[in-house]
């Protein structure tokens, strides 16, 4: 299923998918900026002020009633991080009007619905005091507690070290020190100017897409646009370092950074997602099969890539005086993924999981527009048939080229120490 474009005003494009598949009407917009320390500190305030109230429905129970009596529709507002974007994205869903009475007037309804909650928050000329104090306390603690979530941690601990430099190091929330100083009225007056003047992209999915636009354009208006964005910014890999934090766990987590040198826009972008998937991203990939199932030197381990920024990340679970082998292993498959000891049945067994996975988006309305974000991103939308096409064209010489570039630049453990505080972020 492939969507259509519409330049709705300036910096607003839409996005439409007419189809009768789903029984559901959804809506997503995606407002994007670059990162910043400030300003995703800011940013990752406003979903959370978003659900509590608006003008017109000014508590959650409000909010809740009028989603109930839209056949139990559902809002949520949350925020990403592409590369060295971040993304502000709200959702909309509702049952497909053309199966309810009154269909048309429903619609338009669940739309505004939809638009006054992202877009009106409940307060006068700033939002609600008290919703604001709440909230802030409530994402500071967030933050803190991530480090709870020791494999989370571990990585964007990782990614924090290996960018240090770059706008790609700051976590989508921002940092703890940040949100406690925000003041209201300025983070109210950053979100104005979301509203008004950075790319906005919605995206429509149902039978009844069209109409939505015609709904959406009138209550989308009044914007400046003019806000250009940068690209990601990239870096040559040095020397690789090595980082070690030391807190209280029983299973130690490794994180190794790569840096690929290869981007969503990039004609080996697809050589290095088959890659990526023969070295650690499915079960029979190189790293759980000799890692984790031969050498048992890992409770888990897999790799990933960003597309944006153009990282491969490997991270694994395993025990902390493990350590020089797990690496030493692993090291080994990534290089025999660049030397091209790969055999056909890894090749085809890859390519194949690959696609299913892409072709299992056109039977979720959400997956069928989340897997666009990159693609916004880069301006560069592209359809799951010519995604599909592109994978299956990858050749053994086509990954072996594209893996070729990926160089080491981070190796982070995050483990216990018999000395509290010793060797906390070493290098």
């Amino acid at each position: 299923m492939k969507f259509t474009q519409h330049q709705l005003g300036p910096g607003v494009r839409l996005h439409l998918c007419a189809t009768d598949k789903f029984k559901t009407l959804t809506c997503k917009a995606f407002i994007q900026q670059d990162l910043q320390p400030w300003e995703a500190a800011s940013t990752a305030l406003v979903p959370l002020l978003l659900r509590r109230g608006s003008q017109k429905l000014p508590t959650t129970l409000d909010i809740a009633r009028e989603l109930e009596e839209l056949y139990a529709a559902d809002f949520g507002s949350d925020v990403l991080k592409i590369g060295e974007r971040q993304i502000l994205e709200f959702h909309f869903q509702m049952v497909d009007p053309a199966h309810l009475p009154q269909s048309g007037k429903l619609l338009r309804r669940g739309l505004e619905a939809f638009w006054e909650i992202a877009s009106s928050p409940y307060g006068d000329g700033s939002f609600h005091e008290p919703y604001f104090e709440q909230e802030k306390h409530i994402l500071a603690q967030e933050l803190e507690g991530l480090v709870n979530d020791k494999r989370t941690y571990a990585l964007v601990r990782c990614t924090a070290l290996m960018c240090a430099q770059e706008p790609f190091g700051i976590y989508k929330y921002g940092d703890v020190e940040t949100v406690r100083s925000l003041a209201n009225s300025d983070v109210y007056g950053h979100y104005q100017k979301l509203l008004g003047s950075y790319p906005l992209d919605i995206f429509v999915v149902g039978s009844q897409a069209e109409q939505a636009a015609e709904v959406l354009s009138g209550l989308i208006s009044g914007r400046a646009g003019g806000i250009e964005l940068r690209g990601p910014q990239q870096v040559a890999v040095d020397e690789p370092r090595f980082f070690e934090d030391n807190l209280d766990v029983q299973q130690a987590v490794l994180v190794m950074g790569y840096r690929t040198g290869i981007t969503y826009p990039d004609a080996d972008y697809y050589a290095l997602l088959v890659g990526n998937g023969i070295l650690g991203g499915f079960a029979h990939s190189k790293l759980f099969v000799n890692v984790r199932e031969r050498a048992h030197l890992a409770y888990y381990v897999s790799s990933a890539i960003e597309g944006s920024k153009g990282l491969l990340t490997i991270s694994a679970g395993i025990s902390g005086e493990k350590q020089e082998q797990a690496v030493q292993i692993i090291q080994e498959q990534v290089r025999e993924v660049q030397e091209g000891q790969i055999s056909p049945q890894e090749l085809e067994q890859t390519k194949l999981g690959l696609i299913r996975s892409m072709n299992s988006m056109n039977d979720n309305p959400s997956g069928l527009i989340d897997r666009n974000i990159i693609g916004i991103v880069h301006d560069q939308l592209r359809s799951i048939e010519d995604v599909v096409a592109a994978i299956a064209a990858v050749s053994r010489d086509d990954v072996v080229r594209a893996m070729q570039k990926v160089q080491l630049d981070t190796t982070y453990i995050l483990r216990s120490s018999p000395q509290k505080g010793v060797g906390h972020g070493t290098n």
